[in-house]
């Protein structure tokens, strides 16, 4: 897919005139590399997304749109590189920016980072609810439809409102994304016959259901019309091989507590038995150096001391102990090389190595041992973490959380802090730096480099920089 891009933009408008769009290899437009037209439509919300094909890998291109003899303003994007053997590759990765919560000022920081060459988003790029319904108190920002979204244009109107940010809108208009949804783009702990945030009294789960994931399609750009094909691979070369994993509304089954009798039962599922076959062949074939899986909800979990709460589970991957303990077992058995996990949902940073353990959420073996796979958490852009505990509890919670007696498998945690986690993938190593932002409560901010790390493909250890 590195000969490929998709440009986007939405006209604010009822009339269904035609959209003049332009592709150059220059921001001045002077060598125009391709052009075309797009007939606006109502059925799809005014919106134009452009699958434009016949470029050139690892490349910059500058492109923007014409309505009604009116230029748009002008967004960058680049291609996919076809190989690693030239240089790195530098993929941020982000999460959970949750309007109500704060300001999305990270958005802003990554945007003027040149080096960036794609940036995943992991899901929650919307919130469902209405206002106050899960907001931040010290923030000034109030969701539009004030009411929780349900029906098509609820969620229509949502997008656009979080597409008015001017953070969000300078990143989209630097750098190109890659995406997959979690369960906010449809509602809180969703999976395919419901959700945790669905009432009786809000109508028909399939037809909102089918209402979400419509506006996804049509305010972001992917190229997926339905939720089987948001399962998918980005592959460049013998080098990296991403797998992008659709964990709501095809293979997951309700959550339950581990109390429950059938919390253990062999049907119980995130991904349903097409989408892990289609993973576990994907890996055992795969001839990349680094196979790196785009992951919604946390796989390795971490433990608490007593006197501790542990977050709730049940909707990670612990909440599916068969399903996640075949996975294990898989990527034992296979000695599949180089597997790290890119998870979201957390809202708290973390890095984690995955082993087998003998005992459920029993953590027993330390990261200096080889794992069967990393895992790296990154934080939200703005939604709730640890962030309104006072500092003495955080201080006293994160110690808890480097205690080797309680989580030797864990090598870095911050719960309190916002930002994102740029990853620079070469051929010889895959690095990870983290970045946090110092507010959220309003627009101003200063970025801070947070930790450092490296992971060796050769010997799958990881040091600390």
């Amino acid at each position: 897919m590195f000969d490929r891009v998709i440009i986007w933009t939405r006209v604010t408008t009822t009339i269904s005139s035609p959209v003049y769009w332009e592709v150059a290899s220059d921001k001045n437009f002077n060598h125009i590399i391709t052009k075309g037209s797009y007939s606006l439509t109502v059925n799809n919300d005014h919106t134009v997304k452009i699958d434009v094909k016949g470029l050139i890998a690892a490349t910059n291109y500058y492109y923007r749109f014409k309505y009604e003899n009116e230029y748009s303003g002008t967004g960058k994007t680049r291609t996919l590189p076809s190989t690693l053997s030239h240089g790195t590759f530098n993929l941020a990765v982000v999460s959970c920016n949750n309007w109500e919560d704060g300001y999305f000022n990270s958005f802003r920081f990554l945007a003027a980072k040149q080096e960036v060459d794609l940036v995943l988003h992991l899901g929650d790029y919307i919130y469902e609810y209405g206002i106050g319904e899960y907001a931040n108190p010290k923030t000034d920002r109030k969701n539009v439809p004030a009411h929780e979204i349900i029906t098509l244009n609820d969620y229509r109107q949502r997008y656009s409102h979080y597409r008015s940010d001017v953070d969000l809108q300078e990143l989209h208009a630097n750098k190109p994304f890659c995406l997959i949804w979690d369960d906010h783009e449809i509602a809180n702990d969703a999976y395919k016959d419901g959700a945790k945030n669905h009432q009786p009294n809000e109508g028909d789960w399939q037809k909102r259901k089918q209402a979400a994931m419509q506006a996804y399609f049509e305010w972001l750009p992917v190229r997926a019309t339905n939720a089987l094909e948001m399962r998918r691979k980005i592959t460049i070369g013998n080098d990296v091989e991403l797998f992008l994993l659709e964990q709501r509304m095809q293979g997951r089954t309700q959550q339950m507590d581990s109390s429950a009798k059938d919390f253990n039962n062999s049907d119980r599922s995130i991904l349903g038995t097409e989408q892990f076959e289609w993973l576990a062949n994907g890996l055992k074939t795969s001839k990349a150096t680094w196979k790196l899986i785009g992951n919604q909800v946390m796989f390795a979990g971490y433990a608490t001391a007593d006197g501790f709460k542990l977050p709730k589970y049940n909707d990670w991957w612990l909440g599916y102990p068969h399903e996640r303990n075949k996975l294990v077992e898989f990527l034992k058995i296979e000695k599949i090389n180089n597997p790290i996990f890119l998870t979201g949902d957390h809202h708290e940073s973390f890095v984690l190595a995955l082993h087998q353990e003998k005992e459920f959420m029993k953590y027993t073996i330390p990261f200096e041992e080889k794992p069967l796979a990393w895992e790296l958490l990154t934080p939200s852009i703005t939604s709730k973490n640890a962030d309104r505990l006072t500092p003495e509890e955080i201080a006293k919670t994160e110690k808890m959380l480097y205690d080797n007696k309680v989580n030797p498998h864990l090598v870095f945690a911050d719960i309190k802090n916002h930002g994102y986690f740029i990853a620079s993938i070469s051929k010889t190593s895959f690095d990870t730096t983290y970045f946090f932002v110092d507010n959220i409560n309003d627009s101003t901010a200063k970025e801070v480099k947070s930790a450092s790390f490296s992971i060796d493909p050769k010997t799958f250890m990881i040091k600390k920089q």
